[in-house]
């Protein structure tokens, strides 16, 4: 078993004032462990659900279950990329991307929601990985990404954040679908 490792909220001078809705739902205890079982969650929440509710769009909101996914598997690799290149001492300005052109131009009708778990989990572990080996200070390290200043540690608070802000909406879908 890997010994725990304290992972320090960032700093509101790490990261573009946009991110906060994320990284305030970002866990601040038991960081690692937390960030590891938001797939598992996202399994039990949507793994046994049948193809027409995954695939089913519930008003107002734009994107199916199987994009939601999706949507999360592209931030996953996207900003677990950011991290590694600030992280690594990478100062090349990183470009920012347009969410909707990734989910627009995906097809995840043919795809199983277990498989697009799957590779959700899989890239989960890797950025596990990756955060386990990675020192305190390549955590705090300071670059650019989408034009705004940014350390890899908030990049990594991004992505925990952003799971738990998509997951509470799927939470509150299937709340809306079960009645």
């Amino acid at each position: 078993m890997n010994e725990p490792i304290c992972i320090e909220p960032p700093r509101v001078d790490e990261y573009f004032h946009y991110y906060h809705q994320y990284i305030s739902k970002a866990p601040n205890s038991d960081f690692l462990q937390v960030f590891e079982d938001q797939v598992r969650q996202l399994r039990n929440q949507l793994g046994n659900l049948p193809d027409d509710q995954v695939n089913c769009l519930h008003p107002p909101y734009t994107w199916t279950f199987k994009q939601v996914i999706g949507h999360l598997i592209d931030v996953e690799r996207i900003f677990s990329y950011r991290m590694l290149r600030i992280a690594s001492g990478d100062q090349t300005p990183i470009p920012g991307y347009e969410q909707d052109s990734y989910v627009s131009n995906s097809d995840y009708q043919t795809v199983s929601m277990s498989s697009l778990l799957d590779e959700l989990e899989h890239l989960r572990m890797a950025n596990v990985l990756l955060v386990r080996r990675l020192s305190s200070e390549a955590l705090q390290r300071l670059g650019v990404a989408s034009g705004h200043t940014t350390s890899a540690r908030a990049n990594l608070f991004i992505l925990a954040g952003h799971v738990e802000h998509h997951a509470e909406i799927i939470k509150r879908r299937l709340d809306g679908v079960s009645h």
